[in-house]
């Protein structure tokens, strides 16, 4: 730091002391005769003028230091500032740019445990896909084996769904725009998940009526995975599931509605809060709460809607709404 800029600075500060010093001899001055108390006068100036000196030089030397400790905390010892800016814009200047390349490196940093983690997970995910093929094939050797095969199931619909999570941060990496017939979608949903209402005798009803979106096919489907998979669970074995379609103006409305347990109603308002279980998620079936999680934070991508409602022990029924307006212009951008 030089001294010129110290100077430049604290200009303010030095002009103010130079006129309340004029100010001051100038009263004093006019209030006595010519000639009378003049030295007087002039050994208060030195003292004044000495004392401001003093405590100039001070302010400089401490500043200097405080800026030299500043540059090489910095790693920027050595740099000279811009004689046409002042100090402490610059020093502001040279802060900002230090947290901003510290942040970069804490995000590029984060970026690599995050990537490093899902090709760790998506490898994992297709070694124990292996894994399952051979324990079907021979599961077709024996007799009797559905409880196992309807746990093998269920096992791979885990396995999906921890590869889908994984891919669930990187959206606009994994997003395709594309014509969707989501009736034959649903449809698609439902044989994915076929031998989970089998093993538990769930009638199906379905009244659908045939329409297309502009979105991402592989997540809606994975959308109405999820919540079919949520119904199979909470449906008990003998139960109904009634799956609708109605258009109205502004959108179409897939309702998915069983005869299940239920939703309490102080827990419906947190099923899509993340790690969320409730009471059904914490008494028989297990749950991690980020199945519907996940659906929620899709669905939003997407521009779809996905609601729900429940009585306990009646109903629970889900509404997933693709709305008119949500077209290729909607997806295209969420994608870019």
């Amino acid at each position: 730091m030089r001294l010129r800029d110290y100077i430049r600075s604290h200009k303010l500060w030095l002009i103010s002391n130079a006129v309340l010093v004029l100010l001051t001899n100038g009263i004093l001055f006019g209030s006595v005769p010519l000639g009378q108390g003049t030295a007087d006068i002039v050994y208060m100036d030195v003292l004044l003028v000495t004392t401001q000196l003093v405590f100039f030089v001070y302010g400089y030397v401490k500043q200097k230091r405080t800026y030299a400790r500043f540059l090489h905390d910095t790693g920027e010892k050595g740099r000279k500032t811009d004689p046409q800016g002042d100090f402490y814009t610059d020093m502001l200047t040279k802060a900002l740019e230090r947290q901003h390349k510290l942040f970069s490196e804490k995000e590029e940093e984060y970026k690599k445990k995050m990537n490093e983690t899902q090709e760790y997970m998506t490898q994992w995910v297709h070694d124990i896909k292996v894994n399952l093929a051979v324990s079907e094939l021979l599961l077709e050797e024996m007799e009797n084996g559905h409880e196992l095969r309807n746990q093998i199931e269920q096992m791979k619909f885990r396995i999906h769904q921890v590869l889908q999570m994984t891919r669930a941060t990187h959206y606009n990496e994994d997003m395709a725009a594309e014509e969707v017939d989501v009736c034959q979608v649903l449809r698609n949903a439902i044989k994915e998940n076929a031998l989970f209402f089998i093993h538990k005798n769930i009638e199906i009803e379905t009244d659908l009526k045939p329409f297309t979106v502009i979105s991402d096919k592989k997540w809606v489907f994975d959308i109405l995975c999820q919540i079919l998979n949520n119904s199979s669970k909470y449906t008990p074995p003998g139960g109904r599931l009634t799956i609708a379609v109605r258009e109205e103006e502004r959108a179409y409305y897939v309702s998915i509605r069983d005869n299940g347990i239920g939703i309490p109603r102080e827990d419906l308002p947190r099923i899509f809060d993340k790690g969320f279980t409730g009471k059904n998620g914490r008494s028989g079936t297990k749950s991690t709460g980020m199945g519907l999680y996940y659906a929620k934070k899709m669905a939003e991508r997407l521009s779809i809607g996905l609601e729900a409602a429940s009585e306990e022990g009646v109903y629970t029924e889900f509404t997933v709404i693709f709305y008119k307006l949500s077209d290729y212009y909607t997806v295209y951008s969420a994608i870019r």
